[in-house]
């Protein structure tokens, strides 16, 4: 009995850390896009500039 209550417990908070942190993980994963594309949109500034367009 004690194991399911602590099989519980650690269920139970582990959701609520998952809950917690999502919006945490998701800005992350969003910079992390974000970031792609502006190194994206530089290196085509920087390939225009080197062919002349």
């Amino acid at each position: 009995m004690l194991d399911l209550f602590f099989f519980a417990a650690v269920f139970g908070g582990g959701y609520a850390a998952c809950v917690y942190n999502w919006p945490t993980v998701r800005i992350w994963i969003n910079g992390a896009s974000a970031e792609v594309a502006r190194l994206r949109a530089r290196a085509q500034q920087l390939e225009n500039g080197i062919r002349g367009r």
